[in-house]
């Protein structure tokens, strides 16, 4: 007789194992999952893919570009561009750390087209990405504002809603990634329970990958515009105490005699 309740117990146990990740090395304080061998795995592909751009497209950069060129120009430009005109001083610096932070983010979700763990679906990855945009937002609110920034912090909403940005962005970043996991695994435990209809394996093989890029180029994108965001905030100028005008003796002397 079928029991669906014993079909949602056996799903929810397939799913925690999706959702919770496995240790591979297990040494004392010391453990490695396999999201942290995931992100590993990604920054060595990252560092190597830089190395073989840097010896070959931007070595022999010509005034008439090829595609890989053009690519290039227009990635790092969308990101210089963006850094630019919302960071305006700092653009310089805040356009490679979008850029590498997205990139980051972007190949850290695709690995999972390859069988791999998620890096993203680790919640200390999302962690480590707030707060690095968390250190730059107080960093260069400090350079740009000096000792006025300390006037942010005498309001003590001001710091309440600080210390919130972080653990927004960790949130938002570790649901965001953790939801399509659960998704695609939903999709693949539904085919597999409706097979006896006819259901064709094709579904999947197709949703998969598209719902995947999908959801890396967004992900990526959203962490990017809002980092900007948080920085552009926190080096808008701090207005000065505008003194009142004094009164002057005629006045004061007008109002006697009235």
């Amino acid at each position: 007789m079928y029991d669906p309740s014993l079909q949602l117990l056996s799903i929810s146990e397939e799913l925690q194992e999706k959702i919770f990740p496995h240790n591979i090395i297990e040494k004392g304080i010391f453990v490695v999952n396999d999201s942290v061998f995931s992100g590993f795995i990604v920054v060595v592909a990252l560092l190597l893919v830089a190395l073989i751009l840097r010896l070959t497209i931007i070595r022999k950069w010509k005034t008439t570009p090829t595609g890989g060129q053009m690519f290039l120009e227009w990635l790092v430009s969308f990101f210089d561009k963006s850094a630019d005109e919302m960071t305006e001083d700092y653009g310089g610096l805040m356009g490679p750390y979008t850029l590498g932070a997205a990139a980051y983010i972007c190949c850290g979700v695709l690995v999972e087209l390859f069988g791999l763990r998620p890096a993203i679906a680790d919640i200390g990855a999302c962690v480590s990405l707030a707060l690095c945009t968390f250190l730059f937002i107080h960093t260069l609110g400090f350079v740009r504002n000096k000792h006025r920034r300390l006037k942010h912090y005498l309001n003590p909403i001001n710091i309440i809603t600080d210390l919130a940005v972080p653990v927004s962005m960790t949130f938002r970043l570790f649901g965001s990634i953790l939801s399509g996991m659960v998704i695609m695994d939903l999709i693949y435990i539904v085919v597999q329970s409706i097979w006896f209809v006819g259901l064709p394996l094709v579904i999947p093989a197709v949703v998969t990958p598209l719902f995947t890029l999908f959801h890396a180029f967004i992900q990526s994108y959203v962490f990017a515009s809002l980092s900007l965001t948080f920085v552009s905030e926190a080096i808008e100028p701090v207005p000065k105490k505008q003194k009142k005008p004094k009164k002057s003796k005629t006045k004061a002397v007008q109002a006697e005699t009235v």
